[in-house]
C-alpha cells in the first residue's frame, strides 16, 4: 500500500510555482521568493490579501459522516448503496496560525512580552491582578493567541524584582556619575495614620540634564525626633552613596526636621519655597476678617451641595439650561492654600446658576449679598498670581531655585499695584511676605542661583548691594577654577530675550519683570562686572527670554 502523500498547503490555491526558487501570486502577480517553504507566501497573503488569507478554501465539498451514495452498476453486476468516504476539510490559514505552539517559557519573545506587560504596569500604576482580569487576558490573546501573561505570583516573586534590580543599577550608575546632589524629603502621615518619610535626589548629568528620583519612601516608626529623622535620612542616602555629594536638602520649616539637616547631618538646608508661599497666603486669609467670613459661607454652600443629591441635580439642570459647562463646585481643603482659590474661582463662575437654584430650594439664606459676591471676585483677582507661583514651583524637570528672588519680587509688585483699590487682604500679605521672605537677596544658594540664571541675573534684586555681593563672592570660587586660559575665551554664544520667541504673557505674575526687562534691553544698559571677564561678558549679555530652559545655556 503506497505511503499517504502530505495534504498541500493552502496557500497553494492562490500561488503558482514559476521556477524552483519562484512563486507568483495569482491574485496580484506579485512574484515571491521559494525555498521549499510556505512562511514568505503566508505571510504575503496575511498582509496583502486578508481576505483570501481569512477565507476558507475547500478542496471538495464535504459529506457529512456515515452517509451513503447511490452507485449504478460496475461491471461486476453490482448495483445499490455504499457507504460515503469521509472528506475532510481544508483548514484555513487562519486556523493554521492558531494552532502554532504558544511561545516557550525562557524564550526570547516571551521574555520580550512579559517585560512590556511588566512596565505597564509599574509605569500606569496598575493592580497586580490586571493579569487575572477576564477582559485583559481575552484582549491578549486576541492580539497575540501565543502569548501566555505570567500569573500574579510570577509578576511578585520573579518579574517585579528583576526589574527593580536593573532599575535600582541604572540609578546608582547615574547617581555616581553626578558630582553634586541636591535633596529634597518631607514626613507625612497616611489615611491609615502611619508616619513615612521621602527622599528624592536631584540632580544634573554629564549630559547636561536635569534629573530627578525618588530615593526611598520608608516608614518612620520611631519618634519624630530630629537625631531619628537624621538617621533615617542618612540610611537611605548612605544605600545610594550620595551621602558625601549632598549639597543642600530642601525641607518644610518643621523645627524638627531642620535640625535633622543642619545640626544632625550638618548640610545645608533650603526651606521649601511652595510650603513658605502656603504659610503666607492661610496666614493672610486667616488674618483678614472679611475673605475669612466669605469663605466660611462660600464653604457652607459647596458643603450643602455635594451632600444633597437634589441639590446637585438641580444645579447641573440649570447648568445645562444657561449652556454652561457641567462643572462641580470645589472644596478647599486646610492644608493646600490653593484649594480656596479654586473654591472661590469656581464660585465666582457658577454664581449665577448657583444662587438660582438655592432660591428654587427654598434656601436664600445661603445666598451672598453683593458686598460678599465683591469680596469673592476681589481675592481671586489678588490670589490668582500667587495660584500661578505655586504651579511653576511645582515643576519637576526645571530648575526652581532660581526663581525664587524672581517670584518673590513678581509677587510683592503685583500685591502693591492693588493695595489702593482692593481690600485688607493685601496688607496682609505684605506683612506676611516681610515676615517670611526677608533676607532670601543675602542667602548665597538662593542669590547665586539667581545671579547665575541667564534669565534673571541681577534684574530681579531689589537691593543692588546684595547682588554685588554675590558676584564678588562667585568670581572668588571661580578664579581657581578657571584660571587665565578662561580669561582669554570669548563667552558662549546664547539666545537673547530679542531673538527668542516668547510666547503670550501668563495673567500678570510676571508682567512687570517682562516690562522692565524690555526696558533694560531697549536702553542697552550694561551691568558693572568684577574683575572676571567672563562674569562681566555674562552680566553684560542680554537676558534670555524668560520661558527658555537655562539648563540649555552654553
Amino acid at each position: 500500500m503506497a505511503p499517504k502523500r502530505a495534504r498541500p498547503s493552502p496557500v497553494w490555491d492562490f500561488m503558482e510555482k514559476v521556477s524552483p526558487t519562484l512563486v507568483k501570486c495569482i491574485v496580484c502577480n506579485s512574484h515571491l521568493s521559494y525555498n521549499k517553504c510556505t512562511s514568505t507566501m503566508m505571510k504575503h497573503l496575511k498582509t496583502k490579501h486578508p481576505i483570501e488569507f481569512n477565507g476558507s478554501y475547500q478542496t471538495t465539498p464535504p459529506q457529512p459522516t456515515g452517509t451513503t451514495i447511490s452507485v449504478t452498476d460496475n461491471g461486476h453486476g453490482q448495483q445499490g448503496e455504499v457507504a460515503a468516504p469521509e472528506v475532510g476539510i481544508q483548514p484555513t490559514l487562519k486556523d493554521v496560525f492558531s494552532k502554532r505552539e504558544v511561545y516557550k517559557d525562557g524564550g526570547h519573545k516571551k521574555q520580550q512580552l512579559d517585560s512590556l506587560v511588566v512596565k505597564m504596569i509599574v509605569k500606569d500604576m496598575q493592580p497586580l491582578s490586571v493579569v487575572e482580569d477576564e477582559g485583559f487576558r481575552e484582549l491578549v490573546t486576541g492580539l497575540d493567541p501565543r502569548y501566555t501573561l505570567p500569573s500574579r505570583r510570577d509578576l511578585v516573586r520573579t518579574h517585579l524584582p528583576r526589574l527593580f534590580q536593573l532599575e535600582k543599577q541604572r540609578l546608582h550608575e547615574e547617581l555616581a556619575s553626578a558630582n553634586y546632589i541636591a535633596l529634597t524629603t518631607d514626613i507625612w502621615t497616611s489615611r491609615q495614620t502611619r508616619g513615612y518619610i521621602t527622599v528624592t535626589a536631584h540632580y544634573i548629568l554629564p549630559r547636561w540634564s536635569l534629573q530627578s528620583c525618588v530615593l526611598e519612601t520608608a516608614r518612620l516608626k520611631k519618634e519624630h525626633t530630629a537625631e531619628n529623622i537624621a538617621d533615617e535620612i542618612r540610611r537611605v542616602c548612605n544605600e545610594w552613596d550620595v551621602l558625601h555629594k549632598a549639597c543642600c536638602i530642601v525641607t518644610d520649616n518643621g523645627a524638627n526636621i531642620v535640625a535633622a539637616v543642619t545640626k544632625c547631618l550638618q548640610i545645608k538646608q533650603v526651606p521649601c519655597f511652595a510650603h513658605t508661599l502656603n504659610l503666607v497666603v492661610q496666614s493672610a486669609i486667616k488674618n483678614s476678617e472679611e475673605v475669612r467670613k466669605v469663605r466660611e459661607k462660600v464653604k457652607a454652600i459647596v458643603t450643602f451641595f455635594h451632600h444633597s443629591v437634589k441639590a446637585s441635580d438641580k444645579l447641573a439642570e440649570k447648568q445645562e439650561e444657561k449652556g454652561l459647562q457641567k462643572k462641580k463646585l470645589i472644596t478647599d481643603v486646610d492644608t493646600r492654600w490653593n484649594s480656596i482659590y479654586y473654591m472661590l474661582e469656581r464660585f465666582d463662575e457658577q454664581y449665577e446658576v448657583i444662587t438660582t437654584t438655592l432660591c428654587l430650594l427654598g434656601k436664600h439664606q445661603m445666598c451672598l449679598s453683593s458686598d460678599e459676591l465683591e469680596t469673592v471676585k476681589n481675592t481671586v483677582q489678588v490670589l490668582e498670581p500667587f495660584e500661578e507661583a505655586t504651579r511653576e514651583m511645582s515643576a519637576e524637570k526645571i530648575t526652581t531655585l532660581s526663581k525664587i528672588i524672581p517670584l518673590i519680587r513678581a509677587l510683592q509688585d503685583c500685591t502693591v499695584t492693588r493695595k489702593a483699590s482692593i481690600f485688607s487682604l493685601c496688607d496682609e500679605l505684605q506683612k506676611q511676605f516681610t515676615k517670611k521672605f526677608t533676607g532670601m537677596e543675602a542667602n548665597f544658594n538662593i542669590a547665586a542661583g539667581t545671579l547665575l540664571d541667564p534669565r534673571f541675573k541681577k534684574v530681579p534684586f531689589a537691593d543692588s548691594g546684595n547682588s554685588k555681593m554675590i558676584e564678588e563672592r562667585l568670581i572668588k570660587i571661580m578664579k581657581p577654577a578657571v584660571g587665565n586660559e578662561g580669561d582669554q575665551q570669548a563667552s558662549s554664544s546664547i539666545v537673547t530675550h530679542q531673538e527668542s520667541q516668547t510666547p503670550e504673557r501668563k495673567k500678570t505674575l510676571w508682567k512687570m519683570f517682562d516690562e522692565k526687562v524690555e526696558r533694560t534691553v531697549k536702553a542697552g544698559q550694561s551691568y558693572s562686572a568684577g574683575p572676571h571677564i567672563d562674569m562681566r561678558r555674562y552680566l553684560e549679555e542680554p537676558l534670555t527670554a524668560r520661558e527658555a530652559d537655562p539648563m540649555s545655556f552654553k
